[in-house]
Parts: structure tokens; C-alpha cells; sequence
């Protein structure tokens, strides 16, 4: 039986490539997720790439396609339509029909079927940095991967995360139900974790911290989100989050997630900046001076942002400067006795 680079391999055929190449694309195969996996089967067939640098690109264009679940066919993709993007009128809905609308989508659209699923070209290719493909990053771009296997598959899958969409259930993206899939696995308590691969470095043996791996990757598809969100674009929102992660000793997931909750209970100032910007940031986050007018133009910003650093007596870190500033802290992930930190044992 092929295993996972394999079957990659095996819609290569033919296709010269030099040993470079063949490695780079062996090990982006072997750190692929389920979903990249059919995203890129499916982004192959739509670009039918002749060189083995242009599949090379487009193994790391995989942003720019999109998959809709279990859509395998006209009528299952016309129910997808109706459902998740065009959602008609209940008065249209009887007189519409699913294969017919599924039909046209895809005409319109130009996107296939996939394996039991639909893949389209969601948006145009990203231009390029004007270097060799083989100095590209051979992983995906997600904040944390799963390896997850199960009893029918024990080599495992990997799952990513964040894994966002309008037409997804947060709580089951497609890259869990695809890993599930793959697993020939009903829930998570089928299967068991291999490994995780974090963004964060600090956040170490995961795995160890879970007794199932349903906990460890409900975990893992908030922690995703927490990180494609950033505080809602907040301003120096993930440098924040990584100098209190730093202040605070943490190596656990579930803290973690805590901590980004908890981010207002923080004071802190990043490095790198000009201090008189971001004592005016600061002041008029504050409500201490309007964003405009005479008072903004003659405010001492750089003496409000010392004043700041003063007051809360912030400790260096690597992403910045950072101190608890005595607010209470609330728990959804972890337990307050897991941590030594006086801010999260308070």
C-alpha cells in the first residue's frame, strides 16, 4: 500500500527533477495535512505545472485554492451552494434544483472534483521572492500541527490549524473531519497523538500535557484561532502575547490559550519602537489626549511612555517589556495551581 509521499509522487510521473528537488518536495509531502494534501492533488490537475520549481511553488501557493467538503459530485455541490453561499429564500428554495444549481456552479467556476470533494481556485498566486524554491519553507503555514492516528491507520496524519472559512463549523474545520477522514475514524476518541508542532518553541511536550486527544486538539483549533486572530488586530498583540509567555515561565498549551485571554492584565511596551509613538498610542488608548488637536501636538509622549514603564515596573524580555499589572486573572484553559506565576496562582 502507497503511503502519503508516495501517491504524491506518483502524479509526478514522468516529471524530471534533480536530487534537490526530490528532497525538498519529499519532505513538504511528509509534512503535509490531510486537507493540503487534496488541495494540492486538486491545485495540480487545475494547473498541470510541467517543472518540477513550478510544483514546487504551487505546494506553497496552497492559500490561494479552496476545498469544499463532501461536495463530490453536481448535486452535493449544488447543496453546498445553497447552503453556504448563495443561501436563497425559502420561497426560491422549491424551485430550485441542487444538481442543476451544482452543474452551473462549476461550469461558471472551473473548479473540480476531488476525491469526494470539490477544489477551486480561490484567488490569484501570490508572487514569489526572486530566490530558489528550495530555500522555501517545506511546511504549511499554520500555527500548530497534530499527527494524529488511529487503529486503521497508524503511520498518522497531520492536521493544521488555524483552519478558517465562512462556510465551516468552528468546532470541526475541514482539516480535523479530512484528518478523521483519513483515519477511517467517527470522533477523536479513536485515535491517539503522535506528535505536535508549534509555532511557539517555548511550548514544549505537548503531547504529555493531554490525556486524550480530543482535549489536545480542541485546544489546538482555539489556540489557531487565537493566532490568526491577533487580538482582533490589535497593534503588537503577538509580541505581547509571547513576552508574557516569556514572563510567566509558560511551556503549557492550555496556558497559554489563558494568557491570550488575559492579555489586558499585562502591561507591557514592545521593543524596537520609538518611545514618543507609543506613549501617544498608549495615551490616547488611555483617554488621556484626543488623536487630534493642540493638546495631542504638545502632549510629552516619550515622558508618558517612561512614566508607563516606570509605574508598572516592566521586566525585559525578548519580545519586549512586560509586567502583570495586578488584575485578576480568568481560567477557561488550565487550572490556576498548574503555574508557579504569581499572576496566574493569584
Amino acid at each position: 500500500m502507497l503511503n502519503h509521499q508516495d501517491r504524491l509522487f506518483d502524479l509526478l510521473d514522468g516529471m524530471e527533477m534533480t536530487k534537490s528537488e526530490h528532497d525538498w518536495l519529499e519532505l513538504r509531502f511528509a509534512n503535509m495535512t490531510e486537507k493540503e494534501r487534496l488541495l494540492f492533488t486538486g491545485a495540480l490537475e487545475l494547473e498541470r505545472p510541467t517543472q518540477a520549481d513550478r510544483v514546487m511553488e504551487l505546494a506553497n501557493q496552497l492559500p490561494c485554492f479552496d476545498l469544499y467538503y463532501g461536495a463530490g459530485d453536481d448535486e452535493a455541490l449544488g447543496r453546498f451552494v445553497l447552503e453556504h453561499l448563495e443561501r436563497p429564500s425559502p420561497e426560491a428554495i422549491p424551485f430550485l434544483n441542487a444538481e442543476q444549481v451544482g452543474t452551473a456552479y462549476r461550469e461558471r467556476d472551473k473548479g473540480i472534483f476531488c476525491q469526494g470533494h470539490y477544489v477551486r481556485k480561490s484567488s490569484l498566486m501570490i508572487p514569489m521572492p526572486e530566490t530558489s524554491q528550495l530555500l522555501q519553507p517545506a511546511v504549511g503555514d499554520y500555527a500548530i500541527r497534530v499527527r494524529l492516528a488511529s487503529r486503521e491507520n497508524m503511520e498518522g496524519v497531520w492536521v493544521g490549524f488555524p483552519d478558517t472559512g465562512d462556510h465551516m463549523d468552528a468546532a470541526h474545520p475541514d482539516e480535523l473531519l479530512l484528518g478523521l477522514d483519513e483515519l477511517h475514524a467517527e470522533t477523536l476518541s479513536e485515535c491517539i497523538v503522535l506528535e505536535v508542532d508549534c509555532c511557539l518553541p517555548q511550548l514544549e511536550d505537548i503531547p504529555d500535557q493531554y490525556a486524550s486527544a480530543g482535549e489536545l486538539v480542541r485546544h489546538a483549533i482555539d489556540f489557531g484561532y487565537a493566532w490568526a486572530e491577533r487580538g482582533q488586530g490589535e497593534p503588537h498583540w503577538l509580541d505581547k502575547w509571547q513576552a508574557v509567555l516569556e514572563l510567566e515561565d509558560c511551556h503549557r498549551l492550555d496556558q497559554a490559550l489563558d494568557y491570550a485571554q488575559n492579555l489586558r492584565q499585562y502591561a507591557f511596551v514592545p521593543r524596537g519602537l520609538d518611545l514618543a509613538e507609543y506613549g501617544r498610542e498608549l495615551a490616547v488608548r488611555d483617554g488621556v489626549i484626543p488623536k487630534s488637536g493642540l493638546l495631542a501636538e504638545c502632549f510629552d509622549c516619550r515622558a508618558y511612555a517612561e512614566a508607563y514603564m516606570n509605574q508598572h515596573g516592566l521586566s525585559a524580555t525578548d519580545h519586549g517589556y512586560v509586567a502583570w499589572n495586578g488584575g485578576e486573572i480568568f481560567y477557561e484553559y488550565s487550572q490556576p495551581e498548574q503555574s508557579n506565576s504569581p499572576s496566574m496562582s493569584m
